[in-house]
């Protein structure tokens, strides 16, 4: 005889920290980019694409969190519960803003498409 079942759903579990001074939700493990574009922030960002690793290489995704010296790649860092990220900082949009410029003086003027390689546009919202 089969016995009646009960399904029950399991819920991820989820951590709170601030992002800009509003508290929002993030599933654990979840990185910091993720959290934010799933709440509306946009943090502009470059080598990071959904479906490949995320390695951090091109530091445009950088923020600030706070208690820590260095700016952390949102790309590749896990939101933890408490943890106080500033993405829109003077420090971190004046990084965002020089990353961009170095790699955009390292373009060809003519002949380079970035969706053709799968990017996307350097030209992202900064600041």
């Amino acid at each position: 005889m089969n016995a009646p079942t009960k399904l029950v759903e399991v819920l991820p579990q989820t951590v709170e920290f601030k992002l800009d001074g509003r508290a929002i939700h993030a599933f654990e493990g979840e990185t910091i980019l993720k959290a934010a574009k799933r709440h509306g922030v946009d943090i502009p960002h470059l080598c990071y694409k959904d479906g490949y690793r995320a390695d951090g290489n091109c530091r445009v995704c950088v923020v600030e969190v706070k208690g820590e010296r260095t700016l952390a790649p949102s790309c590749c860092r896990s939101a933890t519960a408490g943890m106080d990220v500033q993405a829109n900082s003077e420090r971190a949009v004046k990084s965002q803003k020089m990353v961009l410029e170095m790699l955009l003086s390292d373009m060809p003027d003519k002949g380079y498409k970035f969706n053709d390689a799968g990017l996307d546009s350097p030209h992202a919202d900064v600041g």
